[in-house]
């Protein structure tokens, strides 16, 4: 995670803190699993090649990095002036995690009604305006795992656009690859036995942010 720090020395980054498996395993898991942005990539990668799929994803990766930019400074303003709120808000973000890990159980891998949209940048940037799982997802990350960067905005920042580098590399995967996750998915053994894998990992990192595990 050496190249992290390289990358981002003003922020300070703890490499420890970074280094969390539970930490490492949410942005990971809930960044590549099923969602509108995934799903709609994937799509767009299958229809139209990535090529010109390239503007719809740096429509998402923009659109994404304001949506995070806004959690950072909800969850600022929230633990600045109800911190007492902290100690309550690691049980609602595992609660969310724990629900997560539920719809990855049982995630569906279609993407037949995404891929009527047109791969603008536009339409990659609007799509985060009604992405519900973006807006949780960062007010989960920013109010459970990196409550220490609250107030510093120069770290705020950085975490913001590694978030956003991360929902890029993600969708492009999709949409790369697309063709050969909507033959293999076809495949229900394979996709549940994907699921369960995924769905145990996020069990795990609610447990943890929670402090059952220690």
């Amino acid at each position: 995670m050496a190249w992290l720090c390289k990358l981002l020395p003003l922020a300070q980054v703890d490499l420890m803190e970074f280094a969390s498996i539970s930490f490492l395993s949410f942005i990971m898991i809930t960044s590549i699993t099923p969602g509108p942005n995934n799903i709609s990539s994937a799509s767009m990668g299958m229809l139209l090649g990535y090529r010109k799929t390239l503007n719809y994803l740096l429509g998402i990766s923009t659109g994404f990095f304001l949506l995070m930019l806004v959690c950072s400074l909800l969850s600022t303003s929230l633990l600045h002036y109800a911190p007492s709120a902290q100690q309550y808000l690691k049980y609602v973000g595992a609660s969310y995690i724990i629900w997560l890990a539920w719809k990855t159980l049982s995630a569906s891998y279609a993407a037949d009604a995404a891929g009527q949209q047109l791969a603008s940048y536009t339409r990659g940037l609007t799509l985060q305006v009604v992405n519900p799982k973006g807006l949780v997802y960062g007010l989960t990350i920013f109010t459970t795992f990196l409550t220490g960067t609250n107030g510093d905005y120069l770290v705020l920042i950085s975490w913001v656009i590694f978030l956003a580098l991360v929902c890029f590399a993600c969708t492009s995967t999709w949409a790369l690859f697309g063709a050969l996750i909507q033959k293999y998915m076809r495949n229900q053994k394979i996709k549940f036995g994907i699921n369960v894998m995924l769905s145990l990992a996020l069990i795990y990192t609610a447990l943890d942010i929670a402090g059952f595990l220690g």
